[in-house]
């Protein structure tokens, strides 16, 4: 699970495709306090894929897509990252 904030959230699951971890959200929820509502698909910002790949040379990239049913992708973020060495 991951907590977006003011009893926001959204259950995961997470699949290896292609040697790439990807967490894949599953369902939305409203939550206060004990209680849980599922939320419908259309009043969510949409299926949320996070893929964390394995580059080489010490780097990976990060790719965050929101695709909503109504209104397609919504977002897409990519950012490469890079080991430090000290």
């Amino acid at each position: 699970e991951e907590y977006v904030g003011r009893g926001i959230g959204m259950a995961l699951c997470v699949h290896v495709e292609e040697g790439a971890l990807l967490f894949r959200s599953h369902f939305y929820f409203f939550q206060i306090g004990r209680t849980r509502l599922r939320l419908p698909r259309v009043l969510t910002p949409g299926a949320l894929t996070v893929t964390h790949a394995e580059l080489g040379d010490g780097r990976f990239s990060f790719t965050l897509d929101i695709v909503h049913p109504l209104f397609g992708a919504v977002i897409r973020q990519v950012a490469i990252f890079r080991e430090t060495r000290t």
